[in-house]
């Protein structure tokens, strides 16, 4: 495996995430607007548990995602075998994407379950930042896989 593969393979978790959080947004604003799914007010006591899931969520998987990727990107670099550090960072990066971004899955939904409550698209767009930030280049790759070097 090379890095252009790797890097191909990681586009593949980085925009499946944003195809199944379309799909995800479509199903569940079609459940709402059908009335198969009723709209939960977002200060019942289920609406708050919705929002204290969803923000819980987002205030431990981003940081946590970012954090470890970093962490583990330290020991990889330290791999000899070519072939193996590749391998690695593939897992670890599909990791960080799916950590970081899962709160986006979330959050969508439960924007249309709680009747088009704005704070879920706020705490969608924090997750949406920090999955921005783990699209996977070939230049990002090479700067976690030799941290000791300069980036200018």
């Amino acid at each position: 495996m090379d890095t252009k593969t790797v890097i191909k393979r990681l586009n593949i978790y980085y925009y499946g995430v944003f195809f199944l959080l379309i799909v995800l947004a479509t199903v569940t604003y079609l459940l709402i607007t059908r009335e198969i799914l009723p709209v939960v007010d977002p200060q019942s006591r289920w609406g708050k548990v919705i929002q204290y899931a969803v923000i819980f969520d987002v205030l431990t998987t981003v940081p946590l995602g970012l954090w470890w990727h970093k962490r583990q990107c330290k020991q990889i670099a330290k791999i000899e075998d070519e072939q193996t550090q590749l391998t690695a960072y593939y897992r670890c990066a599909a990791i960080r994407i799916c950590l970081v971004s899962n709160t986006m899955l979330l959050a969508i939904p439960a924007f249309y379950i709680l009747g088009a409550y704005m704070s879920m698209m706020w705490v969608a767009a924090i997750s949406a930042i920090g999955w921005y930030f783990t699209k996977p280049t070939e230049k990002k790759l090479y700067f976690e896989l030799h941290p000791d070097e300069e980036q200018y």
